[in-house]
Order: C-alpha cells, then structure tokens, then sequence
C-alpha cells in the first residue's frame, strides 16, 4: 500500500477505454477498516461529499473512495455512445478500485448514482461488493420508473436544465437544481457544486438519464440475496416521493433490503441530518461486516 494513500489526494485514473478519472481516497487504511466508495447523482461532481470526507467521524470508521463519474466534474466528458454504455460506469468503478487497491467494498449510490449498481453488477468484476447503500436513489436508468418516483420540481427543473433558452437561464436552472437538492448547503459547497455543473456540457447532460442499462443480473442478485441494501429516504426530499421509491424497490423483491426514513432530512441527508445519517451507515455496515 503506497503512503499517499492515508491522505486526501487527487489524481486522475484511466479507465478501460482511455477515459480519464478524476478520483481520491482518505481514511483509516487499516487492512480490518472497511472500504466504502461513494458515487455522485447526476449532474454534480464528487465534491458533494466532502461533509463526509471532512468529518473525522466518518474516516476514523472507514476507507472512503469517490471519484467523478464520467461526463462530469473533472473526468472525462466522451460524447459518443459507445462511451456511455453501461459496460464503461462499470469499467470506471473497477479502474478506480484498481488505483487504490480495494478488493471489497461497500458501495453507496446517492440520486442518479444509485443506478450504477445495474452497471456494476451487469458486467464481471474482481472487486468483490459487500452490500449497496441506496441514498434517495434512482433504482435504474428508465424513463418510466423516473417518472415515477421524480418529485413536480424535480420535473419542471429538468426542461430548462437540459434546454436553456440562455446562459442566464441555465446558470438559474444550476442555482435551483441545488436548492432542490438542499437548502442547507454551505456557500463553499454551494459554489463548488455549481461549478461543477457549469462544466458539463448540455449534450452530455442530456446522456446522464437517458444512457442504456440492463437491469436483469442486479435484479437476480438482489431477489437471491445476494446483495444486502440499505435504502435511505428524507421526508423534506424536493427531487423525490419518497413512497413511491420505497413502493419501487419492495416491487423488485429486494431480499435482503433495509429500509430507513429521516424525518428532517432532504435529498442530501448527511447535510442535512448529518449525525443521524452517518449513524445509520456505520451501525449496518458494522453489521454485515465479519
């Protein structure tokens, strides 16, 4: 294990197609710590974690891994299809894995993240995944359990994000996407999460919900049991019905799922519930963990 590796730095990893990852690892690298890799919702970069990554209660527990997924922040941005299907989110997860020697991890999904766990599973990978936390998540890319679960905001937003009549108005759709998101973002984490989407062009924003997935060895493993879930929902969450996600995921015949609610939490609950959303975390994984 390399030392750079007990501190938080940057670097960018290159995944099986040559696209560039933008990716870093903190936390206790103890060989007995287990090993968490959080991946972003759409649209936004793996900033939004650093509440998690800053608080010493959370590294001091795990080993934490997040990189930007592909098409956003600062990894690469291919605009062509053959790099947005879904054997690529997967060769990404494993590239990133590879850099920084995870063999197994728990892996959690957060939004338009969650559905990475189709790629993952869909395609053969020699890290092994000890259980998913599904943060207020989309279960899979489709259109039609998207539109279901999505919230009156969350789909008036989306039009004028992906269609903006001018760069004022696509600078409003970015402000207001976040505040969907949460009210109480810091001004620091607001800025960096804005610009992290300024970055990404309309036509690759355009892919982000509309990319191709094959759900069917996801839904074999997790109806075998195979594949432990945490789902976590606010009450206050603005992107969301949180009964109907709840309502998607027991039709699935999830075996092995637990399901928490956070009375004050939004679509960001370790900023907006930070305390009882880490608890939860740690208290499962500590659970599943031998």
């Amino acid at each position: 294990m390399t030392k750079d590796l007990e501190v938080n730095t940057s670097r960018f990893v290159k995944s099986a197609d040559g696209t560039e990852i933008y990716a870093d690892a903190t936390g206790n690298r103890s060989p007995s710590t287990p090993v968490l890799v959080l991946v972003h919702g759409g649209f936004l970069c793996k900033g939004a974690f650093n509440p998690i990554f800053d608080d010493p209660k959370w590294t001091s527990n795990l080993f934490l891994v997040r990189y930007d997924a592909r098409g956003h922040g600062r990894s690469g941005k291919p605009d062509t299809e053959e790099a947005w299907e879904s054997k690529r989110f997967s060769e990404d997860f494993e590239a990133v894995c590879r850099e920084f020697e995870v063999k197994e991890a728990y892996v959690l999904g957060w939004s338009v993240g969650a559905a990475v766990l189709a790629d993952i599973t869909a395609y053969t990978t020699p890290v092994k995944m000890l259980g998913f936390i599904n943060v207020a998540g989309l279960i899979y890319v489709n259109p039609s359990v998207n539109s279901r679960v999505g919230s009156r905001m969350s789909r008036e937003w989306g039009p004028p994000f992906l269609f903006p009549p001018s760069e004022d108005a696509l600078q409003e759709s970015c402000a207001y996407f976040l505040r969907i998101c949460s009210e109480e973002l810091s001004p620091e984490l607001f800025r960096i999460l804005l610009e992290g989407m300024l970055m990404q062009s309309r036509g690759i924003a355009k892919r982000v919900c509309s990319r191709k997935q094959n759900p069917e060895k996801m839904l074999q493993e997790a109806r075998g049991g195979r594949i432990p879930l945490l789902a976590i929902s606010g009450l206050k969450d603005k992107a969301l019905i949180t009964e109907k996600l709840k309502g998607e995921l027991e039709d699935l015949g999830w075996k092995r799922m637990t399901y928490r609610y956070l009375q004050d939490a939004d679509h960001m609950p370790w900023v907006s519930c930070a305390e009882e959303f880490r608890e939860i975390v740690l208290a499962w994984i500590k659970e599943l963990t031998p």
